[in-house]
């Protein structure tokens, strides 16, 4: 049995646990990478050793902006690694050594969220009268005012948008779906892109965006959109999970509560959600003035 055929055992496991095609093609696309480091099609050559020297490897590869893949980065292609590995243990192909394949520790930076001034200048950044601009900005909105991930935007359809209730079905990791409800601003601006008798002419699983072909708009385009963004606005740390991280640490700071964000998020874990508890507390702090207990001493 060669690593190739174990691959492809892998694959068919992954389809028949109906795993959504988003998961399946990351798998592709990180194992991939990993095959072409080894350099091997010998099962022997699956080693905790290679598995700890390929992280390695990844921690010294640059992006294109010249900083290093962050350490999330980094243990998202392991757990891909990591995934393949416990599938040929589990299928008896390797010997069980499972219990020693640990992620690295991630040392995780304080998230700088965008501030109300930025978030002006980057809304400002769109031509109102220009359909591309005004569908980039939905792009934006979607994610600052409802937590939506880059990649859920594209799977909008024409019946998951309910305009007249505000609420949006949205379909996350893993083929999950969540209702999200939206602002008075979002379903503006959502109007004005796609009026709501025009949504009548359409079959509810065409896509909400479409590229200028006419086509569903696709995980690339957003990501050429924020390269562009970035430049346009001047934020240098712009990336649409920022976005995604800006909507959550100002629910909570607003008052919203952490099970219901989680729902919003598409969080499957508390857990998950409860790294904005931190970044709220940072907000409400700077928002408010301290009160020393020494400066009311008279001393």
């Amino acid at each position: 049995m060669t690593i190739s055929e174990i691959y492809d055992l892998f694959l068919l496991e992954q389809q028949y646990r109906n795993n959504s095609v988003v998961t399946i093609d990351w798998y592709k696309w990180q194992l991939g990478d990993f095959f072409r480091w080894l350099g091997s099609d010998n099962p022997s050559d699956l080693s905790l050793l290679h598995f700890k020297e390929y992280g390695v490897y990844l921690r010294s590869l640059s992006k294109r902006d010249g900083d290093k893949l962050s350490g999330g980065s980094v243990n998202g292609a392991l757990r891909a690694v990591k995934a393949f590995y416990n599938f040929a243990i589990d299928s008896e192909f390797l010997e069980d050594f499972s219990r020693q394949l640990k992620l690295p520790r991630v040392h995780k930076k304080e998230q700088l969220i965008l501030d109300d001034d930025e978030i002006r200048e980057l809304l400002a950044c769109f031509n109102p009268g220009n359909l591309i601009d005004l569908r980039n900005k939905c792009f934006v909105v979607l994610m600052m005012d409802c937590g939506l991930r880059r990649g859920e935007i594209p799977r909008l359809n024409v019946g998951d948008v309910n305009l007249k209730n505000n609420t949006l079905l949205v379909r996350g990791k893993g083929s999950k779906q969540r209702i999200v409800p939206i602002g008075d601003s979002c379903s503006s601006l959502l109007s004005e892109y796609f009026p709501p008798q025009s949504l009548l002419l359409y079959d509810s699983d065409s896509p909400f965006f479409c590229d200028r072909s006419g086509n569903r708009c696709t995980d690339n385009l957003i990501k050429q959109v924020f390269q562009d963004l970035k430049e346009r606005s001047g934020i240098e740390r712009l990336h649409p999970h920022l976005l995604r991280h800006t909507f959550a640490t100002y629910y909570l700071a607003d008052g919203g509560d952490l099970e219901t964000l989680r729902l919003i998020l598409g969080h499957s874990s508390i857990n998950t959600t409860q790294m904005y508890l931190h970044l709220a507390f940072n907000l409400k702090l700077s928002r408010s003035h301290y009160h020393s207990h020494l400066d009311s001493l008279e001393v």
